[in-house]
């Protein structure tokens, strides 16, 4: 299958070549979209948007974990280290979260 626009084998060649920062707003905008189409087309005496938006966030969520199947990113999140909100307020309090452009 392909990302919109861009093959997922070159994405996965790119990320090879040291890629990072893959962007895919477009593939979840464009999944949840079709997933509320189907739904009002299948259901159209129903409009509440909790009723709606339930298949849409289960396509997002079918979409992401498929691209990060794909991208290679499975077991990665204990890599991440998780900080406070009282120490992202003290960083920014003393200037380490500064924007820096050079």
């Amino acid at each position: 299958k392909e990302t919109y626009g861009v093959p997922v084998e070159e994405i996965q060649k790119a990320i090879k070549y040291g890629v990072r920062k893959i962007n895919i707003d477009t593939d979840i905008r464009l999944a949840m979209t079709a997933a509320v189409r189907k739904y009002m087309f299948e259901n159209p005496d129903k409009f509440d948007a909790r009723d709606w938006l339930k298949p849409a966030r289960e396509a997002a969520k079918a979409l992401c974990k498929q691209r990060y199947l794909q991208f290679g990113c499975e077991g990665q999140g204990s890599k991440i280290k998780g900080h406070s909100l009282i120490e992202v307020a003290g960083q920014y309090a003393r200037g380490e979260l500064a924007q820096v452009v050079n």
